[in-house]
């Protein structure tokens, strides 16, 4: 099953089960499929299925190279403290919001303290370190990493030196890394990725902080000299460190 299929499945979950939270944070850089889940999730918020227009529905996206400004965080104030229109929930979209200005950024953390019940905000942001931590920490985070191949990774010798760094009783993570010798650095921690991709939704609160940092580990073998060594130093560390936010 497609990755993003299982968050659609944890939000469909959320509005069943009528537990909703105040504010989602959807992170990443797969700007399209962050996009089309708030927009899909705030319709079925809304039971909004027949129109693109809902009076419940404040979307706030910045031109490209402009600021969100707290003229428009206020905007969105007033549109929240009014009673829904139609629905049960009123919901406001952020995109890009890693363009707050400070300003802005002090205004929204105000909304999120003071929000009715009947306030839902979603922000879109490129990662969690350009949201503000008092404000990211009062939100549910969910990230959307680039697409990558959806296929399982089938290769068990990969797949089982991936189980034995994430067993707590499995210390020599050096070991298991050191099985996959025959694959490029860089080949490892994109095949890694992947596999915590896949496992995410089975335990968010485990896999977070390893997707995290294993992305900016990936990140520096691809765009710069990072010594491979010290990628599979910084991994083990972290592997050793618990793995809750």
């Amino acid at each position: 099953m497609h990755y993003y299929h299982k968050i659609k499945e944890y939000l469909n979950k959320c509005i069943e089960k009528d537990i909703l939270s105040h504010a989602y944070i959807f992170y990443g850089p797969d700007e399209i499929s962050k996009h089309k889940t708030a927009f899909w999730f705030a319709d079925k918020i809304l039971d909004n299925l027949e129109s693109k227009f809902h009076p419940d529905l404040f979307a706030v996206k910045p031109d490209i190279d402009d600021e969100i400004t707290i003229g428009l965080v206020r905007h969105l104030k007033r549109f929240l403290v009014l009673s829904p229109s139609s629905a049960s929930h009123k919901v406001v979209i952020i995109e890009s919001a890693e363009r707050l200005n400070e300003y802005a950024k002090s205004a929204l953390l105000k909304i999120f303290e003071e929000a009715p019940a009947h306030a839902i905000i979603i922000l879109c942001a490129k990662d969690i370190d350009s949201v503000p931590q008092t404000i990211a920490s009062r939100g549910l985070k969910i990230p959307f990493w680039r697409k990558t191949n959806d296929e399982p990774i089938r290769d068990q010798k990969v797949l089982n030196a991936f189980y034995h760094l994430l067993a707590e009783d499995f210390t020599d993570k050096y070991a298991a890394l050191e099985k996959l010798n025959g694959y490029k650095t860089v080949e490892i921690f994109g095949l890694w990725l992947k596999f915590l991709r896949l496992n995410f939704l089975s335990n968010p609160e485990k896999f977070l902080k390893l997707l995290k940092v294993s992305q900016d580990i990936y990140f520096k073998l691809n765009e710069t000299n990072f010594n491979p060594k010290f990628a599979y130093d910084e991994l083990a560390f972290n592997l050793q460190q618990p793995t809750n936010n």
